[in-house]
């Protein structure tokens, strides 16, 4: 019901106002004017509004299009206010209009405006009491292009980047847009205007046809933008897209130094190219033959290609290049390369001459070589080689070297052997590979061999005979020469060039000269090969014993060689520990009796045991003692100072001050007592001198037992414990009382040690040290003892009777039978060596 009545009343107003308008045409004045709207924008349409006086106010407000009678929009403030006037609007405005009071002038505006909003339009204002004015304008509705559309040369809508294109092609692009008015369609690079042609087709459509004959990598990521624009009122429509090329390579070159290459090195070249969408490809070509070896790599706008190859001397004068293309684009290949030049060392082949036949080369023939070269560069000297040693030429040898060739003149046994040639150039040095020169020649003794056998009656003995010669076909023959006769041996054996005959003196005139001889297809051996049949033995002893330097750890002694026994004999150091009784080391040497004894324990004393040994045997021993220098003192104590502070002196200072006063007043209260009592002080002095004077008479040693040089007897005793032997670096001479022990001397005791039985002598010219045990201290005596002997048996004290010879075995080289050792004993003073060794 309330919606009904209002539309009643609505249309009661709009009645009279109609009323109202038709009554007042004689009285209008109208103010004309045109206006431009595009279409979904807003637009105002001004309605020139005077307001009254105070007498008189706006009562009514009508706006009309075209020729209708009916207004499109109204304001009705006949009952108030203007500012609170009522708004009307018809069915085609709706909410899209509103009058707005406030602006000056008042504006209807119309937001979006449409296409069938163009036409006339008309705003008429009523006063309350003046004439009534009106405005008159025409609204035009331009409607701008919607879309554009951009087609290729087929007819399909691209958008966004397009292609690839390829470097060099054509690109045809049509754009299309549709408006009113029509509207212009142009096309631009960036911001350059390309084409501003356009036509329209039968649908009414704007077109616009781009061709761009030939694209260049310029044209790489353009923007071509097509607009369509009908107005200035608006922005004009567009759209873009951007091309993408395809590239060829600008540029291609192998940026490694185009330099001589050497046969067998590995070598790495690097090819670049640039210039080419997407990148290009990079091949690598030798001659005809295409190289797979290598790698390519991406940076920005560059390609490098790594070719890694070994070349050899056939690569020598072909072409190698680096070929760059881009795969997409036809016949976009560059190239760059160059004629390899392969430099190698010399190849070379050595031959005999021609008319030589290897098989056929006696001593005094004549024989050359050839050296055949390849090489680049070439040669620049050539050298012959025997043996691996060099050969020059020496003519007066029969050696001549002329260029490549080698002349041997009246070849000699001597000359037989490997031969090659050398060469070199700037690569380095060559080696051919070796001939051996074979040349035939009669038997000679090897050299080298032994030639003194030593051999005790009714031993036998193998003699080996070796020669040398070429062929070794041989015939040997054996012969006995001694002072009687020449006897030959028929027992013997023969392997091509060795020859070997057992032989055994039977009596004394069995030893003499063996001779070897043999014969080939050359000739006989012209001096035979001989060896001496000797009587063999034990080996002598070393001699000449001494120590040459002694450190803390270590002791180095050197020994003489005696006779061998006739055989190759062997030196042995066994070095025992006198404090521990057990063996320290066990040394052997093959050449010389020297020995450097390391690792030993410090302030140590030790025994040395020399002898010599060779396969009959060994020889007696010669001992030494040596001890090694003590370790030296560590001294870590670290002494502090006291520190006195000021005070602590000032305090100091005063308290002795005191104690000197006091001191002072007491010697001066006693000088005054003694002067009372002098008599009786002087009697008293007189007794105490007299009573320490025979003290010290009482005291004084006996003037015939006063010695310069008295040892307590601590020192001897020490001295026994030690089992006689100091810490000093003397060497010590062996005594033997004739039964496998040495004699003892006065006042030293044995002991015992789980070593074999020695004695050594003392190495200095101290006298001996006797025991007095009734003065309690060693004196010495004249004519001082030459060598102090100590015994280190392991059972102690021995019974002073007679022993049997038979029961005493050989256990170790300090060990012997007393029947063999009774003989060699000897005693050397001092005046002889300074540092002196006996047998034991």
């Amino acid at each position: 019901m309330m919606l009904f009545e209002s539309f009643i009343t609505r249309r009661l107003c709009l009645l009279h106002i109609c009323f109202i308008y038709l009554s007042s045409l004689t009285r209008k004045t109208v103010i004309s004017a045109n206006l431009t709207a595009v279409e979904d924008r807003s637009v105002y349409l001004p309605c020139n509004v005077t307001f009254p006086a105070e007498n008189d106010a706006i009562s009514l407000v009508l706006w009309f299009r075209g020729d209708s009678g009916v207004p499109i929009y109204s304001l009705d403030a006949r009952n108030g206010s203007i500012y609170k006037a009522f708004h009307f609007t018809d069915d085609i405005l709706g909410t899209r209009a509103y009058f707005d009071l406030t602006s000056k002038p008042p504006l209807l505006k119309i937001a979006p405006v449409r296409k069938q909003d163009e036409g006339e339009y008309e705003c008429r204002v009523d006063y309350r009491r003046a004439r009534t004015e009106k405005w008159r304008g025409h609204l035009s509705v331009i409607v701008p292009p919607k879309n554009v559309v951009i087609m290729d040369e087929n007819g399909k809508k691209v958008e966004g980047i397009i292609g690839p294109f390829n470097d060099g092609a054509f690109l045809s692009l049509s754009c299309e847009a549709q408006g009113d008015p029509t509207p212009a369609v142009t096309w631009w690079r960036n911001s350059t205007l390309l084409d501003d042609n356009y036509s329209l087709t039968t649908r009414g459509i704007a077109r616009n046809a781009l061709l761009i004959k030939r694209l260049h990598r310029d044209h790489l990521m353009s923007l071509l933008t097509c607009q369509a624009s009908n107005t200035n009122l608006s922005l004009p429509v567009s759209k873009s897209v951007t091309l993408d090329l395809n590239l060829k390579p600008l540029e291609v070159r192998i940026s490694t130094l185009k330099r001589p290459l050497s046969a067998g090195q590995k070598v790495e070249l690097v090819c670049q190219s640039s210039g080419s969408r997407p990148p290009s490809r990079i091949l690598w070509w030798k001659g005809r033959e295409k190289m797979s070896n290598s790698t390519s790599s991406n940076y920005d706008n560059m390609t490098v290609s790594k070719l890694t190859f070994i070349p050899t001397i056939h690569d020598h004068g072909k072409y190698l290049s680096c070929q760059a293309d881009n795969p997409v684009i036809p016949n976009s290949a560059l190239e760059d390369g160059w004629i390899l030049t392969i430099y190698y060392l010399p190849e070379l082949r050595l031959s005999l001459g021609a008319n030589i036949h290897h098989d056929a080369i006696r001593e005094g023939s004549d024989v050359y070589f050839d050296c055949n070269i390849q090489a680049n560069p070439w040669v620049s000297e050539v050298g012959w080689r025997f043996e691996g040693k060099p050969l020059f030429s020496k003519t007066k040898e029969g050696i001549i070297i002329s260029n490549q060739t080698l002349v041997l003149q009246k070849v000699t046994r001597e000359r037989r052997g490997r031969y090659q040639c050398v060469a070199a150039n700037v690569e380095g040095e060559a080696e051919s590979e070796e001939i051996m020169l074979r040349v035939h020649y009669a038997p000679i003794c090897k050299p080298g061999q032994k030639t003194v056998y030593g051999v005790a009656r009714l031993e036998s003995v193998d003699i080996r005979c070796e020669v040398l010669a070429d062929p070794a076909d041989l015939t040997f023959y054996w012969f006995l020469n001694n002072t009687f006769k020449r006897i030959e041996l028929h027992s013997f054996t023969t392997n091509e060039t060795v020859s070997e005959a057992t032989y055994k003196p039977r009596t004394r005139y069995g030893y003499g000269v063996l001779s070897c001889w043999a014969k080939n297809e050359i000739g006989k051996q012209k001096e035979p090969c001989n060896f001496s049949i000797i009587p063999a033995g034990h080996p002598d002893p070393v001699k000449n014993c001494g120590i040459l330097n002694r450190t803390i750890t270590s002791i180095k002694i050197e020994c003489e060689a005696g006779y061998n026994g006739g055989l190759k004999q062997m030196f042995h150091l066994e070095v025992f520990n006198a404090p521990l009784k057990k063996l320290q080391a066990n040394l052997t040497r093959t050449d010389f009796p020297t020995f450097d004894i390391n690792h030993l324990p410090p302030g140590t004393t030790f025994i040395l045991a020399i002898y010599a040994s060779n396969s009959k045997g060994k020889s007696h021993s010669v001992a030494l003692t040596a001890t090694t220098l003590p370790a030296p003192e560590k001294r870590t104590a670290k002494i502090e100072r006291p520190v006195i502070s000021p005070v602590l002196g000032i305090l100091i200072g005063i308290v002795g001050a005191l104690v000197l006063m006091a001191v002072l007043i007491v010697v001066l209260m006693r000088f005054r007592s003694q002067e009372e009592d002098k008599g009786s002080v002087e009697q008293e002095i007189v007794n105490k001198s007299q009573t320490s004077f025979q003290k010290e008479r009482d005291d004084a040693p006996d003037p015939d037992a006063r010695e310069p040089d008295v040892i307590p007897a601590s020192v001897i005793d020490s001295y026994e414990r030690n089992g006689g032997i100091g810490r000093g670096s003397g060497v010590y001479h062996t005594a033997h009382n004739g039964k496998g022990r040495p004699r003892e001397p006065p006042g030293l005791l044995p002991t015992s040690y789980e070593t074999s039985s020695v004695s050594v002598e003392l190495d200095t010219q101290e006298p001996a040290m006797f025991v007095s045990h009734a003065s309690g201290a060693v004196r010495r005596t004249n004519p001082a003892s030459e060598y102090p002997k100590i015994d280190i048996y392991k059972q102690g004290v021995q019974p002073d009777h007679e022993e049997d010879d038979s029961n005493i075995t050989v256990e170790t080289p300090l060990m012997e039978p007393l029947s063999s050792m009774a003989g060699r004993h000897r005693v050397t003073t001092v005046s002889d060596r300074s540092k002196i060794s006996t047998p034991v």
